[in-house]
């Protein structure tokens, strides 16, 4: 190897080795530039669809050359990660808070689907996830963290419609799994027709979903349908 290409490599060597410790540093949430990356992945992942963007679309986003942007990422994939580890698994600690507290499951399942809605709202790199195949376009070990908190996520609102039939609060001829996925897909299907633009707000029109799974669940509907069904 001539002296060049082990001055290129050396530099390589050092500017991965940087890009580790930032990645590992506690400080890189506050750092102001790493956050302009991510908000720029952001805005650029939504605008064009994560298999067609490129690193070097984030760079033009947020004003910086390609090496700059190496120096704190390596590959998309791992914007990605870093885009949705922490608000996913801030998603999955509000609802264990939630479903910890004392309230009846009416209640609960209410308060999680809203602040569902706020985290939504507030974080619209939430609706990359929801648009991607996960499993298709991430395979670093970040990747499954997040994909267990998405499943924790699941397992825990599962487990408040769950608790509601056993109560009497909920109607029992539903599956709670199936349930549970019938309303958050209901919810997350926003990310495809939602506007910012539009009259109402994000959390303004969820609450219309919110109203309707209580609805649904309710020993009432329950009759309503056994009655359809039954015209005699």
């Amino acid at each position: 190897m001539s002296s060049t290409r082990k001055q290129g490599a050396a530099g390589q060597s050092d500017i991965a080795r940087r890009r580790t410790q930032r990645r590992l540093a506690s400080g890189r949430k506050s750092d102001a530039r790493w956050q302009e990356v991510l908000e720029g992945a952001g805005r650029v992942f939504q605008r064009v669809g994560y298999p067609q963007a490129t690193l070097e679309d984030v760079a033009n986003e947020v004003g910086i050359n390609r090496a700059t942007l190496y120096y704190y990422v390596g590959t998309k994939e791992e914007l990605l990660v870093s885009l949705l580890y922490r608000p996913i698994e801030q998603m999955r600690v509000d609802l264990e808070e939630i479903v910890a507290k004392e309230m009846p499951p009416g209640q609960k399942l209410a308060t999680a689907l809203r602040t569902y809605l706020v985290a939504l709202s507030e974080r619209p790199e939430l609706f990359i996830f929801l648009g991607e195949n996960i499993d298709k376009v991430m395979t670093v070990h970040e990747a499954e963290e997040i994909q267990r908190n998405a499943d924790r996520y699941g397992r825990l609102l599962t487990s408040v419609i769950a608790d509601g039939a056993a109560s009497g609060e909920f109607r029992a001829d539903l599956d709670p799994q199936v349930a549970t996925m019938g309303i958050i897909g209901m919810v997350n299907w926003m990310y495809r027709w939602y506007e910012e633009s539009g009259s109402k707000s994000l959390v303004e029109l969820g609450e219309t979903f919110v109203e309707m799974a209580l609805a649904s669940l309710s020993p009432e509907a329950a009759n309503r349908v056994g009655a359809a069904a039954d015209p005699s």
